[in-house]
């Protein structure tokens, strides 16, 4: 479905724009004919020097980073994406882990790549976008475009493999390498296009990180569907990107969404008013989507649409409908790609199974068995239920539900959203401690210590008495986060 989808738009838009890039003060396209091109291009150096080895990709954002996984992707290697801000000995250590062989990346990680290089005997560098590749690339694409067995000359391409090892995000526990299939993303593009309105020549933006699952479905998605998307490599400067690329939609995490709410308010009226042009929606996923941010882009003329999914899960097991009306904070309705189970098991956790579940955990038999029952059901570790319209309510991990003394289960989730929409608290982590788990809230606000317990001590009176915070704590600087934007937990 997904090769498929790059042939049709190979064919039926081929000087339309399929990556929209900033040059000074311009915006200039890159056509769905140069793209498939540099695709095509990639995918026969790959086939010919990386046939049934690991290429793992460190760099933000860009297009050449999508050129190398397309190509990756419909050339049968492996490829593994690599979180940017990841350090030199947790590079190494993944690399390791992975089994990677190669390791391409962009110039702004070149010192980066060369230490861990000097750390991994064998292992080969090169970036993304320097004269070699170019060099290299050039002296390919004649061969790889007019050769009979050339990508776009294929009918289709293996879709079960394993076409990617992606690290969870390690929220809660050690990342791990999850085994995902083409037909994993597929699971995706099928969901978010029966869900979301997405035309051809419409616009968006490349703005999630990529080595993100979420990010990189949903740039899939949006690219099966011939949406021009705006190549964003730095989140501080998506505002200008919404301006500049005329972005009609745009998938977000819920931090990132605050972050955009935020600068819009500061300039007062709408989306519209501020960028020229009416963005029709925006999809959070990644985190919960707490109520304030939910309210503040709906004042903005924005429909919030909910998404939940897991790395385990390449990203998809619900998403709202633009058909269907709001319904706030919610993760929205079960998928509908073909194959794709969802379920709730009688403890309350959320189970999946169906082709965009993953493999497994590449190399890791026991914690790959720990989260497959023997039906098959992959359990996310996620609380939550779904209603009878199909619309999918997460209220938090099992890993972190605190159980009190007196056996009552709290949620902190629960307790996070309603702290962040206490006035001035921007963000809030809720734990457990001591032998009788007392219930303590971690705060970073804007505003001082009395204001901050005043508001707690109203919220409290409000709650169950075994669900009352005991204790808070102050912070002086915000919460370290995932790619996904949530919170890392101790």
């Amino acid at each position: 479905m997904l090769f498929e989808a790059f042939k049709r738009n190979r064919e039926e838009r081929l000087d339309e724009a399929a990556f929209l890039v900033s040059s000074g003060d311009r915006s200039l396209s890159i056509s769905w004919k140069q793209f498939t091109d540099d695709v095509a291009t990639a995918a026969w150096i790959a086939g010919r020097r990386a046939s049934g080895r690991k290429i793992a990709l460190l760099g933000e954002n860009s297009y050449e980073w999508m050129v190398v996984h397309s190509a990756c992707l419909f050339a049968g290697v492996t490829v593994v994406p690599l979180e940017t801000g990841l350090s030199a000995d947790e590079i190494v250590e993944r690399v390791r882990k992975a089994g990677i062989h190669v390791l391409l990346h962009s110039m702004l990680y070149l010192e980066k790549a060369r230490e861990v290089a000097k750390r991994v005997p064998g292992l080969e560098t090169g970036s993304l976008a320097s004269k070699n590749i170019e060099a290299i690339l050039a002296d390919a694409a004649d061969a790889a475009l007019h050769s009979s067995d050339g990508l776009w000359n294929r009918d289709c391409v293996d879709t079960e493999r394993t076409a990617m090892l992606v690290f969870t995000s390690g929220t809660t526990s050690t990342p791990r390498p999850a085994e995902l299939a083409v037909s994993s993303i597929e699971a995706f593009c099928e969901t978010a296009g029966t869900a979301l309105e997405m035309r051809a020549g419409d616009r968006s933006l490349m703005l999630l990180p990529l080595y993100h699952i979420y990010g990189l479905c949903a740039t899939y998605a949006m690219l099966a569907r011939g949406v021009a998307l705006g190549v964003c490599p730095d989140f501080r400067r998506m505002l200008a990107a919404f301006i500049r690329f005329k972005a009609d939609y745009a998938f977000l995490v819920p931090a990132l969404a605050d972050v955009l709410a935020s600068k819009v308010m500061q300039y007062g009226g709408s989306f519209e008013d501020l960028t020229g042009n009416p963005v029709r929606w925006i999809v959070t996923g990644g985190a919960p989507l707490s109520r304030r941010v939910y309210e503040r882009l709906t004042s903005l003329g924005v429909k919030v649409l909910g998404a939940y999914g897991l790395t385990e899960t390449a990203a998809c097991y619900s998403i709202s409908r633009v058909s269907d009306e709001p319904r706030a904070c919610s993760a929205g309705r079960v998928s509908c790609a073909p194959g794709v189970e969802t379920a709730v098991s009688e403890t309350g956790e959320l189970l999946i199974r169906g082709p965009n579940v993953m493999k497994g955990y590449f190399g890791m038999g026991e914690s790959t068995a720990a989260v497959f029952d023997e039906d098959g059901w992959f359990h996310t570790g996620d609380r939550g239920r779904i209603d009878d319209d199909g619309y999918v309510w997460v209220t938090g991990r099992i890993s972190r539900t605190i159980v009190l003394s007196n056996g009552k289960k709290v949620s902190p989730e629960e307790l996070e959203d309603k702290i962040v929409s206490l006035p001035g608290v921007m963000e809030a982590l809720v734990s457990g401690e001591g032998e009788n788990r007392e219930i303590l809230a971690e705060i970073y606000a804007s505003v001082g210590e009395m204001s901050v317990k005043r508001s707690v001590s109203e919220l409290n009176a409000t709650l169950p008495v075994y669900q009352r915070i005991d204790r808070i704590i102050l912070r002086d600087t915000p919460f370290s986060r995932t790619a996904s934007g949530k919170i890392k937990v101790r």
